[in-house]
């Protein structure tokens, strides 16, 4: 790490950048694109009578920053939901003359990844990442630089990281290693994939990873560049919170209404990638590192747990990268929520029942529960170990059936989700049934995959 921090600092005096442009003698002026990455907090861990730590209070106060920042062009948030999506377009008009719009794909999930932009926008995609979680988000956009495809996500936490297997990372992941290390991947490719040959590219987000380690290191040997590195910013230090961007509670107002409270480590990053020459410049590192002055409404000093993350970047263009960055592309269309099915309306009433039974908070006792699991004997001593654990949350829980189709009369596979408080936490998940005798069984399978999110090791039972 230290390494990598000296030959940044090298780059930035020598004034070399990163990438290359072409040589063909075309003109080339430098030009300027701001790009900003913040994880909102969406709040489901605060009391219920704090409304979500007071999201309504963030978002103003977040998109009062960005006002008085000068109105960053491109803007990635994670941690976004339905609310926080209304509550931003309600704001959007009192901040930067109205110039923004918010980017989404009205995705149903929790936590999902939006953008905000004053840019014209030529195409977006969002894409699943490893895991029944974690999405990434691509917005392209027309700048004064020339084309920009922006890339965020939100990599797994220590709350659904888990070992991967071979179903829940494919090649190119290390099936050896961990979910949110295979996400990294995955992120590489997929920004791989979207990005225009000539664009400038920035991948970024809470990748819930340090400097060095596997989610973040794949991205940098795959040729993207730290920006905050880049422009010659210091790593972070935990003991003063310098330079940091996480640690602050997430489940209680105390360090969002406390100016003292600090960060202690840094795992929200805007990383470049690409082959046009551009560089860091001033204005690049922490975005909303010191507290609001004045506070917002009820002593509000910072919008979310997370502080932000900015790049300021330069990048040679010509006119033929302008003129090439208003060819409009692919577009998408949001994932469907409909119940659809191919099965007579009794065995998806059956199935429903089932999953309903099993995952759903209206029935709390366990043995109803176990009774409509597959392998429910040697899964009991794990199966009440863990419901145990997660009695409370477990009884905010409720379960939505996506989609059914029969694979043969006694399986079927099954597309279900699962909301908190109303809220989809786990959205479009794959799961199975299977009929034994009149009876059917959530599979065991479908079971493991919910319960070991967050495990350090897969209890045998689902291994």
């Amino acid at each position: 790490m230290r390494a990598r921090a000296a030959w940044s600092a090298v780059l930035v005096v020598a004034g070399l950048t990163v990438g290359c442009s072409g040589d063909d003698g075309a003109e080339v002026t430098p030009q300027q694109v701001r790009v900003v990455s913040q994880n909102l907090l969406h709040g489901v861990s605060c009391p219920v009578d704090s409304d979500g730590c007071d999201l309504p209070g963030r978002v103003e106060l977040f998109l009062r920053q960005l006002d008085e920042a000068g109105c960053p062009e491109l803007v990635g948030l994670q941690e976004a939901n339905g609310r926080t999506v209304e509550l931003l377009r309600d704001g959007l008009d009192a901040v930067c003359d109205g110039t923004y719009e918010v980017v989404s794909d009205d995705d149903p999930g929790l936590d999902r990844e939006v953008v905000l932009t004053s840019l014209p926008v030529l195409a977006q995609q969002r894409t699943r990442l490893a895991g029944p979680l974690r999405t990434a988000l691509w917005v392209r956009v027309e700048a004064d630089v020339g084309v920009v495809d922006f890339v965020t996500s939100h990599l797994a936490s220590d709350s659904d990281d888990r070992p991967c297997d071979e179903r829940t990372c494919p090649p190119p992941c290390d099936v050896s290693g961990m979910v949110g290390a295979c996400q990294g991947q995955q992120l590489l490719a997929f920004a791989d994939e979207v990005a225009a040959d000539d664009a400038v590219v920035v991948v970024g987000g809470d990748l819930n990873a340090l400097p060095g380690e596997p989610a973040v290191e794949v991205l940098i040997d795959g040729g993207y560049a730290d920006t905050h590195l880049l422009a010659g910013n210091p790593e972070c230090d935990p003991t003063t919170g310098e330079q940091c961007t996480s640690g602050r509670v997430d489940d209680a107002m105390t360090d969002l209404t406390d100016a003292a409270s600090q960060q202690t480590e840094r795992i929200d990053y805007l990383l470049l990638g690409g082959s046009r020459t551009c560089k860091a410049v001033d204005g690049t590192g922490l975005f909303n590192g010191e507290p609001a002055d004045p506070p917002g409404d009820g002593g509000l000093v910072f919008p979310s747990d997370h502080t932000g993350v900015v790049a300021t970047l330069e990048c040679d263009t010509t006119a033929a990268q302008r003129e090439e960055a208003s060819e409009a592309t692919v577009t998408t269309s949001p994932p469907t929520t409909a119940g659809q099915t191919d099965a007579d309306p009794e065995t998806v009433a059956g199935i429903t029942d089932t999953f309903e039974t099993l995952f759903g908070g209206a029935v709390s006792d366990t043995d109803e529960k176990l009774a409509v699991l597959e392998d429910s004997e040697v899964l009991r001593p794990y199966f009440l170990e863990s419901f145990e654990a997660q009695r409370d949350i477990a009884s905010r829980i409720s379960v939505r059936i996506d989609e059914v189709v029969l694979v043969d009369p006694t399986h079927a596979a099954v597309t279900y989700s699962l909301s908190l408080d109303d809220a989809v936490v786990l959205d479009h998940l794959p799961g199975a049934a299977v009929k034994v005798g009149d009876q059917w069984l959530v599979t065991r399978g479908t079971y493991c995959d919910v319960s070991t999110q967050g495990q350090a090791e897969i209890p045998p039972p689902c291994q």
